[in-house]
């Protein structure tokens, strides 16, 4: 009982949107692994791609499906793409390898300025332990608005899990 009591009152204590959440499966048909956005996100989900967005769009981000052909070469593709649109971007160092929840993850990171205001651009391609089916994490975001909605953006991240 008393366990019962200290959950109620921790939950209590936690604000609205940090404790509701919506939780997606993806992609839709072959599920892979899911996601959760904090309940205030706008979410639009498609066959292959999902994007969500802070209720203030300061944070967009967007997932796409990758097939394993696509898996090896998808961050040298973001990267030669974003240099095109972004011209000016910075990159911070080569992309990373790491984990995150059992998946394997390559990470890109960088900053440019967009109408006067630093950006911070970041990527990530997740691979499963197993199936064919890889997906990419791409986002944009004011480094001004990280200070905002850092807890939510790293929240979103560690909510995937491999299904």
């Amino acid at each position: 009982m008393r366990t019962v009591l200290l959950f109620t009152l921790f939950a209590l204590a936690i604000p609205p949107a940090l404790r509701a959440d919506q939780v997606f499966s993806y992609p839709a048909k072959k599920p892979v692994f899911s996601i959760a956005f904090p309940d205030a996100w706008k979410i639009e989900t498609g066959d292959q791609s999902l994007s969500a967005s802070s209720a203030d769009e300061l944070v967009n981000m967007e997932i796409a499906a990758l097939d394993a052909d696509e898996a090896a070469s998808a961050i040298d593709d973001a990267k030669e793409g974003l240099e095109e649109e972004l011209k000016g971007i910075k990159w911070q160092g080569e992309p990373e390898k790491g984990e995150l929840n059992g998946f394997k993850v390559t990470f890109l990171n960088g900053n440019v300025r967009l109408e006067g205001v630093k950006m911070a651009v970041n990527c990530a391609v997740f691979a499963p332990k197993t199936g064919d089916t890889f997906f990419m994490l791409f986002n944009i975001v004011p480094v001004e608005s990280l200070k905002q909605h850092g807890d939510e953006v790293s929240k979103v991240l560690n909510s995937i899990k491999s299904k």
